[in-house]
């Protein structure tokens, strides 16, 4: 296959950035640049509540990607957008009150678009990851003649939402994570001719022996000699935390004599309680984190809306098991193909599968194993080459290419 020029679309972008989709877009990014000239086209925000620029603007190279960071127009109203969420989302409202709340949630880079509209016959290929954002809504009209989506799609209120007919139309191709996700954008728009396939992403096997890691030694220390179970990812009420909190406190105040901690690692973005069985890390080096995994007793992930887990991923690969949202059809559907876990949908299940996987080393064993040999065989980097290799050789344009600026303006 020949070289292609792909950019990356994506609404914030870097190693600091703590988030499903766009850690899927870095990886993606950065697979794709061993044998194709990637870009990525961002904004300078780091947090995705506010938008506000924080990464300086222009171009810079992150593990061998040009990333090209635009300023937003505005940080977000926080008040205006969350009245405007309360109309679309359950009153009479119209067309244009969608496209003011797409606006108002960002983020919104008209240098962005203008770059785009200006080099969009220097890119064979377009890949905008996560469907939800201002940068996806607005940018793929611009290209859509060579637009790949990587929707990262899930049951939520706003893909119901009309205008985002038009965004799974333009898009060439879709790019999905599970079967789970592809059947559901089948039913939720069932009159669209939408072409796509299943080919998630691929993980690289961690090490045998991992480096050491002072964030890892601090954490250790803290955790003591009590076994933990472990939560990856943003410590958020959108992410099942505030339910895992809650059952968790009320099973270690249920079953006093156990010797159990709950270990959180990611940024927070809500509340936490005090308690001494729960220690939360904040947003840690990728070494700490797989020290973390394979020091756990489990892995527990408890998000209602994924379109992929890559911590239950990362857990399998290091023959972990999964305790999983059993309300989320993604993470159930993933349980039961790999048998790599249990799932709960209420705190009965919650209590019931400690309890087992707490108690039963053998369960834990297989699991672990099964989860190993699912993760291995799915969602290795040879089958997504592959994949990829085909879609984006149908999908890139044979229009002529023009050089580009060294720099964003």
């Amino acid at each position: 296959m020949s070289r292609l020029r792909i950019a990356c679309v994506v609404q914030r972008y870097g190693i600091e950035v703590n988030g499903g989709a766009e850690f899927h877009c870095r990886i993606l990014a950065e697979r794709l640049a061993r044998n194709h000239r990637v870009d990525v086209l961002t904004t300078r925000a780091i947090d995705y509540v506010t938008w506000r620029d924080e990464y300086p603007e222009g171009a810079v190279d992150i593990n061998g990607v040009c990333v090209r960071r635009f300023r937003v127009d505005a940080p977000r109203e926080t008040r205006e957008f969350a009245k405007m969420s309360r109309i679309v989302a359950a009153s009479p409202h119209t067309k244009e009150d969608e496209i003011q709340w797409m606006r108002l949630q960002g983020p919104y880079s008209s240098r962005l678009l203008d770059y785009l509209e200006r080099h969009r016959t220097a890119y064979d290929v377009f890949l905008f990851v996560t469907y939800l954002y201002g940068t996806t809504y607005f940018g793929i009209p611009i290209v859509a003649d060579r637009a790949i989506l990587v929707p990262t799609a899930h049951d939520e209120w706003p893909i119901y939402l009309n205008i985002f007919d038009r965004v799974f139309q333009d898009a060439r191709y879709l790019i999905c994570n599970t079967p789970e996700e592809l059947a559901f954008l089948r039913r939720r728009f069932f009159g669209l001719d939408l072409k796509g396939e299943v080919v998630g992403v691929g993980f690289d096997p961690p090490a045998s022996e991992l480096p050491s890691d002072p964030q890892w030694d601090a954490l250790r220390e803290r955790i003591g000699s009590s076994p933990f179970v472990l939560y990856v990812g943003r410590i958020d009420e959108s992410k099942g935390c505030g339910t895992l909190m809650e059952f968790f406190q009320r099973y270690v105040a249920e079953f006093p004599q156990r010797d159990l901690k709950l270990v959180m690692m990611g940024k927070p973005s809500m509340a936490v309680p005090e308690h001494p069985r729960l220690l939360t890390a904040g947003f840690v080096s990728e070494t700490a984190k797989l020290h973390a995994i394979r020091a756990c007793r489990f892995m527990v992930t408890p998000s209602p809306y994924e379109s992929l887990c890559f911590a239950a991923i990362e857990a399998w690969l290091m023959r972990k098991p999964v305790f999983a949202n059993g309300n989320c059809s993604v993470l159930r559907g993933q349980c039961i193909r790999s048998d790599g876990g249990l799932w709960y949908a209420g705190y009965p299940d919650f209590r019931e599968g400690m309890n087992c996987l707490l108690d039963n080393d053998a369960l834990v064993r297989t699991l672990g194993r099964q989860g190993y040999a699912f993760a291995e065989q799915n969602y290795t980097w040879e089958e997504v080459d592959k994949k990829f290799a085909r879609i984006l050789s149908s999908v890139a344009s044979p229009a002529p290419r023009r050089a580009l600026s060294t720099s964003p303006s």
